[in-house]
């Protein structure tokens, strides 16, 4: 497993711009990108945002969260795992931690 690279965020789906703009200036080192009217379900120029999940934010993601009133089935945690042999893999206890405080799907990529 010395060659697992995991990646642990926490994803927002469906921003609007004023949301994005609020999430930006409360995290540092939020990625986001933009979707358009046209692509299917999702809102007119909406946003989807992953902030990296660590001990120092799991609050500011959490208050962030409840102040905008958000939908959990417009969030989960998301899992990079990129570049293993590996056939299995333990999650950081972050993601346990998140989940009691925001109960949301997990979700997986897993790529070479």
């Amino acid at each position: 497993m010395d060659n697992l690279v995991l990646d642990v965020s926490f994803r927002f789906r469906q921003l609007n711009k004023m949301q994005l703009l609020t999430l930006c200036r409360e995290l540092e080192r939020v990625s986001y990108s933009e979707h358009s009217a046209n692509e299917v379900n999702l809102k007119p120029h909406s946003f989807e945002a992953l902030v990296e999940l660590t001990a120092s934010n799991l609050d500011a993601i959490n208050m962030f969260y409840v102040r905008q009133g958000l939908n959990v089935s417009n969030c989960d945690i998301f899992v990079s795992v990129k570049a293993t042999d590996a056939t299995g893999f333990t999650l950081p206890a972050i993601v346990n931690q998140m989940l009691k405080h925001i109960d949301c799907p997990l979700s997986f990529s897993i790529g070479t």
